[in-house]
This record gives structure tokens, C-alpha cells and sequence, in this order.
């Protein structure tokens, strides 16, 4: 496994239990079609969350915050219609979330963004 690939199954083992904590059910991770890949699927009471997880080390390229663009989330709107419509049980609303990490130091800071646009 590459740096990268274990910088990114850090951050997201600390996304789940960061949402774990904040009351969520974790329903399933990664979960792929061929249109793309959702990090996180959680239920939040009646809502359906897609959660997008990003961790950087570095601000080379921007925070891990500004990687997640427009165009990223629409896709998720997109991968989450797919994955419910393969669901027998509904939810009353969907929400995309992201969760972006930045690890400077050994230390990770976190900032969640809910409903994001």
C-alpha cells in the first residue's frame, strides 16, 4: 500500500468514527457502481448521508476542503439516486456531506461540512 493509500484509509477510518460518535449509522463504505464511488454511505435519523472523505498532508494543492469542487458533488448526488434506487427501504431526505483532514505534524484536523453545496 502506498503513503497515499494509508493517509487516505486513515482519514476516513477517523471520519467513521467521528460520525459513529456523533450518533450516525454507518450503512456502508466505499461502495462503487461504474458511474463512481461513495466514501461513506451513514443514516442520520431519517436522512440518507453520502459522505465524501478527503485527507491531505500537504497544501501543495489546495486544502483538502477546496479539492471537493462542484462538479464532485453532483456526482455523489448522482451515485446516491443509484444506490437508493437499489434500496427496498427509503429515507425521508438525502444530504452529501464532506468531511476534510489535514495531517500536518502526526496530528489530523478535521472540519465537517454538512449538507454541502
Amino acid at each position: 500500500m502506498s503513503a497515499k493509500q494509508d493517509l487516505g484509509r486513515q482519514g476516513e477510518q477517523l471520519a467513521v468514527a467521528y460520525l459513529q460518535s456523533e450518533g450516525m449509522e454507518i450503512i456502508e463504505r466505499n461502495w462503487r457502481c461504474r458511474h463512481g464511488e461513495i466514501d461513506i454511505i451513514a443514516r442520520d435519523g431519517p436522512t440518507l448521508v453520502v459522505v465524501e472523505v478527503k485527507t491531505r498532508s500537504t497544501r501543495s494543492h489546495g486544502t483538502a476542503l477546496e479539492s471537493v469542487r462542484p462538479m464532485k458533488l453532483a456526482r455523489l448526488r448522482m451515485l446516491a439516486a443509484k444506490w437508493l434506487a437499489a434500496q427496498p427501504c427509503g429515507f425521508e431526505t438525502v444530504r452529501v456531506d464532506v468531511i476534510a483532514l489535514e495531517r500536518f505534524a502526526g496530528d489530523f484536523s478535521m472540519r465537517h461540512i454538512r449538507g454541502a453545496i
